[in-house]
């Protein structure tokens, strides 16, 4: 009797170890999850097409932040994965790529687009599925107050910024008579919109032209501009367009003229044509938004011993982006992007990136601006962007 008490006793105390031992494994479990082990983010840049010369440094800028995420462990001690989409520089493309990216690869966070019409297009897409969109060039003050915008942010400065820095070059030069000459798309009228409301009648506006970037001959269009007579042309272009664009002024002589144009044709592709450095130099004077010094050469100095080559213009906006992502779904979690984009917001009030300060204003726009004003210099060695000087607001 004694010893069928025993084995009963032994029986009862190695099972209630068994059950412990299990709560206790399912304890450790729940305080200690697998890891996913990638967390997919999506990328659309400007690969081919217009931009397709500033495109490959804003891909690398986020891929740089990605991998430096990555090697200092994860997201969450998760990889991330970056997916890269080519946007082509066409608003509708650019949609597609969006599409892409949310219903074959399933991301919930995509850097990009980079340009304004495919930024606008793919607005109310990404709001309808929850998926937040970062774009690091987009700039057009046509997205400012879009419904859609809790799921959609941007790291650069906007182009109401940009504008006024342009009309404040056109005040200093002293110039009276101003020509406009732009694009007929949203960045191109979106910065003649602001530079007329803010030179107002502080100027004439003695021609406004919107051409088609994809025409490539310009002729008739310069020869209005040629006949009004202007103190100033205010340009706003791409790399492509403007090769022609400034060929063809070369040749109708209105080199003798200031040009004051935009970051859409500060690329090392656009002074590959002879004619185009030899008129810039001469004629153009640019703005682009810029950043601290301190931290974007420390930036630059990981992006070349990365990629062997200079960062070009908007390469930070894209690098802060994808650091921004990253905190903002360390913080939130990966499946719903609205928590994402209240961290995003949260996390960019202050926020210390290589491209400068980030304040995120309430729909998700970086407030301020630092812009650099450029010129073109041919020595020896070929043409080169030259800062002259910076301007702040």
């Amino acid at each position: 009797m004694i010893r069928k008490m025993l084995l009963t006793l032994v029986a009862l105390l190695l099972t209630l170890t068994l059950v412990v031992g299990a709560v206790a494994c399912d304890e450790e479990e729940e305080e200690t999850p697998t890891p996913t082990a990638t967390l997919k983010v999506g990328s659309v840049m400007d690969l081919t097409g217009a931009l397709a010369g500033m495109g490959p440094s804003l891909r690398d800028g986020a891929i740089l932040a990605a991998k430096e995420i990555n090697d200092a462990g994860g997201i969450n001690g998760s990889q991330i994965e970056l997916i890269v989409e080519d946007g082509a520089t066409d608003a509708a493309i650019g949609l597609e790529a969006v599409k892409k990216l949310v219903e074959v690869n399933g991301v919930k966070v995509i850097i990009g687009p980079m340009i304004t019409g495919a930024t606008l297009a793919s607005g109310p897409y990404v709001a309808e599925r929850e998926v937040l969109i970062i774009s690091p060039s987009a700039t057009s003050a046509d997205i400012a107050d879009q419904e859609w915008r809790k799921f959609v942010f941007r790291t650069p400065p906007t182009d109401a910024l940009q504008g006024v820095a342009m009309s404040q070059l056109v005040t200093e030069g002293g110039y009276e008579k101003v020509a406009l000459f732009v694009m007929d798309n949203q960045y191109g009228t979106g910065i003649e919109e602001v530079v007329e409301a803010t030179l107002g009648d502080s100027v004439e506006i003695v021609s406004s032209t919107r051409y088609d970037p994809v025409k490539m001959d310009y002729l008739t269009e310069l020869q209005i501009v040629k006949d009004k007579n202007p103190d100033v042309v205010v340009h706003v272009g791409y790399g492509d367009d403007s090769q022609i664009v400034y060929k063809q002024a070369l040749e109708l002589g209105l080199d003798t003229i200031q040009w004051i144009t935009a970051e859409g044709n500060y690329a090392e592709t656009t002074l590959e044509m002879a004619e185009t450095a030899e008129f810039m130099e001469k004629a153009v004077m640019g703005t682009k938004a810029t950043a601290d010094e301190t931290m974007y050469a420390d930036f630059v100095a990981a992006f070349e011993a990365e990629f062997d080559y200079t960062p070009g213009i908007y390469a930070e906006y894209s690098y802060d982006a994808m650091k921004l992502a990253a905190m903002a779904i360390e913080q939130a979690g990966y499946e719903d992007a609205a928590a994402i984009s209240d961290a995003l917001m949260e996390i960019g009030q202050g926020y210390a990136g290589v491209s400068g300060l980030i304040s995120f204003s309430e729909n998700g726009d970086r407030g301020g601006g630092t812009f650099e004003v450029w010129q073109v210099v041919i020595d020896d060695e070929g043409p080169r962007f030259d800062t002259v000087k910076i301007i702040s607001f």
